[in-house]
């Protein structure tokens, strides 16, 4: 596939990498609704709205990430808690749009904690590049306590996106005896400068604008 060929969000073999396409694309809500590789659970708005009278809503959804097996997935909480077998690389979806701007970011999120960030991020790629913009952070991302969640930062460019997808990976280690831990990222459109600057990451790469 040639560099910047426009290419349909649809044409993407892995969900993952059919909506970060249609993110970076700037699909519509009915858009990325209508990607039939996600198991979509509808729309949540909220009861109110913001002070110009616009809204932030969310689309919810399941999929599956590559290069995972099957695991014992906790169902229910306290008391009743049980086990059911899945795969570790299903996730949960969130996908938050702005009624004015549209899509503004995408946060995903699986059972059992994973430090092979851009290991999974490749994964789910048939074509593009996941590069590491910084690691070893410091402090949380109000730069006063210390990092518990092992952030890194990436760039994830794609043929079909006219832009690049920055994302801040996670993890949690420690899920309590309801949770097995989890292993987080969060997609955006915004270069995450500032974030890593008030974290005190290690930048791997020359330093973004």
């Amino acid at each position: 596939m040639a560099l910047g060929a426009s290419v349909d969000a649809r044409d993407a073999s892995n969900p993952l990498e059919t909506l970060l396409i249609a993110f970076a694309q700037g699909k519509r809500d009915k858009d990325i609704a209508a990607l039939s590789n996600i198991e979509w659970q509808g729309f949540a708005y909220p009861e109110d709205s913001e002070k110009d009278l616009s809204v932030t809503y969310h689309l919810r959804g399941r999929l599956r990430l590559n290069g995972f097996g099957e695991v014992d997935l906790p169902v229910g909480i306290g008391a009743n808690a049980t086990h059911k077998k899945g795969n570790a690389g299903d996730a949960s979806i969130d996908v938050i749009f702005h009624s004015a701007k549209g899509v503004r970011a995408i946060e995903l999120q699986k059972f059992y904690p994973s430090s092979n960030y851009q290991e999974i991020l490749r994964g789910q790629l048939s074509v593009g590049t996941v590069t590491l913009l910084a690691d070893n952070c410091k402090t949380d991302g109000y730069g006063d306590l210390p990092d518990d969640e092992h952030i890194a930062f990436f760039r994830i460019d794609l043929p079909a996106a006219p832009t690049p997808v920055f994302v801040r990976a996670g993890r949690n280690e420690d899920g309590g005896k309801n949770s097995p831990g989890e292993t987080f990222f969060s997609f955006s459109l915004f270069t995450p400068g500032s974030d890593m600057t008030k974290r005190s990451c290690v930048n791997r790469v020359e330093p973004l604008q």
